[in-house]
């Protein structure tokens, strides 16, 4: 028997759903980060999506780097000074959940899949807000085991 899983439109709809109710849409940066081989970019584009489709304003944008003062001058400084009103900016890269640069984000995710799943995982884990399974990216799922 097959087993039903969410789609990714509904998935991430869902999630941007929390992050709207936990931190809110006012120049909000919101941090992905995962383990090495996961497509980060498509799950901050399919978050990107899934604020769209509750209305609010939000882009991606791919970390240059995990250096804190890069990350703070390049992306967050700039995109928090562009105005006021709702707008999230969603930033992905390895390296972003850091020590120190998780600090960055008021929401944070977590991306693994099934191969190697604990690589890491522990030091993130106080880091993520959520963690998110994406070993169906068609089904991602989101996993309630992080540390909340």
């Amino acid at each position: 028997m097959a087993r039903w899983a969410p789609q990714e439109t509904d998935t991430m709809a869902a999630i941007a759903a929390e992050v709207i109710a936990q931190v809110g849409t006012n120049r909000t940066v919101v941090g992905i980060d995962g383990q090495d081989g996961v497509d980060l970019e498509r799950v901050a584009s399919g978050l990107v999506d899934g604020f769209q489709q509750h209305g609010v304003s939000a882009m991606a944008a791919a970390a240059p780097s995990s250096d804190v003062d890069a990350l703070r001058a390049d992306l967050v400084a700039p995109f928090r000074s562009t105005g006021e009103g709702p707008g999230i900016l969603v930033v992905h890269g390895h390296g972003v959940l850091a020590h120190g640069a998780h600090r960055l984000w008021r929401w944070s995710l977590w991306v693994e899949q099934e191969s190697g799943r604990l690589e890491r995982r522990a030091d993130v884990k106080i880091a993520a807000s959520a963690v998110l399974d994406v070993t169906e990216p068609e089904h991602p799922r989101r996993e309630w085991n992080d540390a909340c």
